[in-house]
């Protein structure tokens, strides 16, 4: 299902922030900003702009009241998507009940990019990495290594495939032709024995592909 004609409320209680995502989100139109709101207010403006996704922003930190925030959003009549915008060192305590996970590491750009994936369903929670994380199974473990056997120009491909963009995206940001970002994804693809660029982008992240490289823990496509 494509993203467009999806409409977001994003609520926090940061003026500057707001005023940032209604810039981005006011010329791009993958998704519709429908408001903006303050935390205070964000129950009653969802019931009435009836939002298909919240984008709860708590960079500053994770609100005691978050989980009763959720549970009134939850039984509106119309219930939207909930994504939670954290710092990437956040605890994955008490955010396992929201719809996805971004960090706010890499500005509104990026996030908005998660957003897209966000709006067609296929997004699963990914709460960003601490240092109290469990440790590797034997299944991540054998991934990395296939990620380590990936070239540089193949790890930065792939970082903007978990980041949502298309091959002729891929290809205006690194400066060469959808066809060559399209040889270089199916090497990728072979490397890690999966079968689609969500296969390779869901497993890059499970796996951690940012104990080599930037992070990707803002967003998991299943």
């Amino acid at each position: 299902m494509s993203p467009r004609g999806r409409t977001i409320l994003v609520a926090s209680d940061s003026p500057s922030t707001r005023k940032k995502f209604e810039q981005v989100l006011g010329v791009d139109q993958r998704v519709a900003l429908v408001r903006t709101s303050t935390f205070s207010e964000l129950v009653e403006n969802a019931r009435h702009c009836r939002p298909d996704i919240v984008l709860l922003e708590a960079s500053g930190g994770l609100r005691p009241s978050l989980g009763v925030l959720i549970q009134e959003l939850r039984s509106l009549d119309h219930p939207p998507r909930l994504a939670l915008l954290v710092q990437r060192r956040t605890p994955r305590v008490g955010i396992a009940c929201v719809d996805a996970v971004l960090t706010a590491d890499f500005g509104v750009p990026a996030v908005l990019e998660s957003l897209t994936l966000v709006a067609t369903g296929v997004v699963v929670a990914a709460a960003p990495v601490t240092a109290s994380a469990r440790p590797a199974s034997s299944a991540q473990l054998a991934m990395r290594q296939r990620l380590s056997s990936l070239t540089e120009r193949e790890r930065e491909i792939l970082r903007l495939i978990v980041c949502g963009l298309s091959n002729r995206d891929v290809g205006a940001r690194l400066f060469i032709s959808p066809d060559t970002v399209k040889e270089h994804v199916g090497r990728i693809l072979a490397k890690l024995d999966v079968a689609t660029r969500v296969g390779a982008a869901v497993a890059a992240v499970r796996a951690d592909l940012g104990q080599w490289g930037r992070p990707l823990e803002h967003v998991v496509a299943g």
